[in-house]
């Protein structure tokens, strides 16, 4: 009964994508009627840049050379790419990835208290769009949030609790969370 709903599901989604593209192919294939025309214009002789460049584009070719393979120019481009692109190039950039693998800023996001980590986060904080030194800071109205938590608690609170809405935001402001990835570690 499972495989014949998955098939089932399938199939009507087989079926959905096909119906989809016929209504592409019906809609993007086909020149509109004379009734789906637009307006013609009223000038007579409307000149069009594309036009014009579209009829030169033929006599333009006229002044190519033809294409023919010819045994110098071979030699001369190989004899310069294949070292280039087999030799000099990989070996270059072979050098710099290991030049800056053991630099201090490789993968500096993933090593923790990394000069570059603390010298962007710096840079983040130091910016007063992105610091933030109280988490109330982004709210709109940090009153209100405070009177809907207080109201929410009243009412989910078990009976005989002593625990407030406010001492509670007093601790957590005063808290330092010591899993948190900024803290610096003690060893």
């Amino acid at each position: 009964a499972m495989t014949s709903s998955r098939r089932s599901g399938r199939l009507l989604l087989a079926l959905a994508g096909a119906l989809g593209c016929c209504q592409l192919f019906r809609v993007w294939s086909f020149v509109p009627g004379p009734q789906a025309l637009p307006a013609p214009l009223s000038e007579a002789h409307h000149f069009s840049p594309a036009v014009a460049a579209s009829a030169a584009m033929p006599a333009l070719t006229m002044l190519a050379e033809d294409a023919e393979a010819k045994y110098g120019d071979y030699r001369r481009w190989s004899s310069v790419l294949v070292p280039l692109s087999t030799l000099v190039f990989p070996a270059v950039g072979f050098g710099a990835f290991t030049l800056y693998l053991f630099s201090e800023d490789f993968a500096f996001q993933l090593i923790p208290g990394s000069k570059e980590g603390q010298r962007r986060a710096a840079l983040w904080d130091a910016n007063p769009r992105t610091a933030q030194e109280n988490p109330m800071d982004g709210l709109i109205n940090p009153d209100d949030y405070e009177k809907g938590l207080e109201e929410a608690w009243e009412r989910a609170k078990p009976k005989g609790s002593t625990v407030t809405v406010k001492d509670k935001l007093q601790q957590w402001s005063t808290q330092n969370n010591p899993h948190w990835y900024g803290n610096k570690l003690s060893a």
